[in-house]
């Protein structure tokens, strides 16, 4: 039932309707799944096999939303290319924006957020609760130019696993 809720919420969150691939490549490498493309560049390491669920937003933007489950963790990847690129200052603007759409959409509440930054991306990572559900979301923003970046964990866990950590720490945009 839980798994029908947050699956339910993250489709009304991330959209519906059809949208063209961009060209990926997905590689099985030591118990990961490496999701790589070349236009956004980017790569993630799912910890289990990963699908695709295409969507487009209402306002035409470019989206693809991947996810995972392992021992009862959703793992979820989901980039959208706007027409512009962002002009706020260090994104902080956006990433706040999108933090709150997100939390609005899914009924959580949040624990705590803070910014980081890894090599050169910058972005905001936010721990949330879903208490109806006894969920807990680990959720990081990255904007890169005009791409946005969405690296998503549902979890019943209210400390960031393993797993959790390298799902997180294996994004790379090139």
């Amino acid at each position: 039932m839980n798994k029908i809720f947050i699956a339910s919420m993250l489709f009304i969150v991330f959209g519906s309707g059809f949208l063209s691939a961009q060209k990926t490549e997905d590689n099985q490498k030591e118990n990961v799944f490496v999701l790589k493309s070349d236009k956004p560049k980017f790569s993630i390491e799912f910890p289990a096999k990963y699908k695709l669920e295409e969507s487009k937003t209402d306002n035409g933007l470019k989206t693809e939303f991947y996810r995972c489950e392992k021992n009862g963790n959703i793992f979820m990847f989901k980039y959208t290319e706007h027409e512009n690129p962002a002009v706020s200052p260090d994104n902080k603007t956006y990433t706040e924006a999108s933090l709150q759409s997100f939390i609005d959409g899914i009924k959580a509440e949040l624990i705590s957020k803070y910014y980081y930054k890894i090599k050169k991306q910058k972005g905001l990572e936010a721990f949330l609760k879903i208490p109806d559900k006894n969920l807990h979301v680990f959720y990081r923003i990255t904007i890169v130019k005009h791409v946005q970046y969405q690296i998503i964990v549902i979890t019943k866990s209210d400390k960031k696993t393993d797993d959790i950590s390298s799902f997180f720490n294996s994004f790379d945009v090139r």
